[in-house]
């Protein structure tokens, strides 16, 4: 297994783009809008590659049936190589790596999940967003220098190389209270006409509703400029699901979606 160039990453772009899933955060580190690493079995011509971007989402593709990746592979999962820094969540194409992944979780070296797509309805949302009261909260499009700052587990400054790259390309709402942000709705990856959305909200505003008006916020900006809103999420993050869904999001597909802990 061998690291691959920055400068060649954008040799994987075609095979990442036909993968039946959400594949954004892939395109994000092949593209070079957010940091990464790729590990290929040939760098002149890769046939199976593993793509790690900087947030721990990870993703697993082409051929499974090369044996001296997969053992490099596994070599840098158990940390014997490559220096691996943190947990990651993977998700991998086509089907056939489930049996390569399923060795991991057998030996409790990974930890088996799923994970949901949605597809975005604007005629779900409309319906659902003209009954809320959105006049009691201050929603703005927060200023950069404030959006890197922000501290949590889902932040831009994990998604994104600089605020200026985030200027250029991406969008953010948050909703202040008492001059500070308290729940943030972002683009946390954007390629064509494509807008992934990542939420954080402050602990102890949770349940009030506040993520919901954040990405409300952000969906409007997406249906302003003819950009279709992307959700993700694992099945266990009931959360998560259920603000999708609050959001004219339906469940489309389900992936198996393992969590290797560092």
């Amino acid at each position: 297994m061998f690291e691959l160039s920055k400068d060649s990453y954008g040799i994987l772009l075609k095979p990442v783009l036909q993968t039946p899933f959400n594949m954004l955060m892939a395109r994000s580190v092949i593209e070079r809008h957010a940091d990464g690493r790729i590990f290929v079995d040939s760098c002149e011509s890769p046939q199976s590659f593993y793509i790690v971007h900087s947030y721990g989402m990870t993703f697993l593709c082409g051929d499974c049936s090369n044996d001296m990746f997969n053992k490099g592979l596994f070599d840098y999962f158990n940390g014997i190589s490559w220096n691996r820094k943190n947990d990651e969540w993977l998700q991998a194409f086509h089907r056939d790596w489930d049996a390569v992944m399923g060795c991991l979780v057998d030996e409790h070296k990974a930890i088996s999940y799923s994970r949901l797509n949605f597809k975005f309805s604007s005629a779900e949302f409309n319906e659902k967003y003209n009954q809320v009261d959105k006049s009691q909260y201050e929603i703005i499009s927060i200023p950069m220098d404030m959006l890197f700052k922000i501290s949590g587990s889902v932040v831009p400054k994990d998604y994104w190389r600089t605020p200026k790259q985030f200027s250029e390309i991406a969008k953010a709402f948050t909703v202040i209270i008492d001059g500070k942000p308290v729940s943030t709705a972002f683009t946390s990856a954007r390629h064509d006409d494509k807008l992934e959305i990542g939420i954080e909200t402050i602990k102890e505003y949770h349940g009030k509703g506040l993520g919901y008006l954040a990405c409300a916020k952000l969906i409007e900006y997406c249906i302003e400029n003819n950009l279709e809103p992307v959700w993700s999420c694992r099945l266990e993050n009931t959360a998560s699901a259920n603000l999708a869904k609050k959001l004219g999001f339906n469940e489309v597909a389900r992936f198996p979606y393992y969590h290797i802990p560092k």
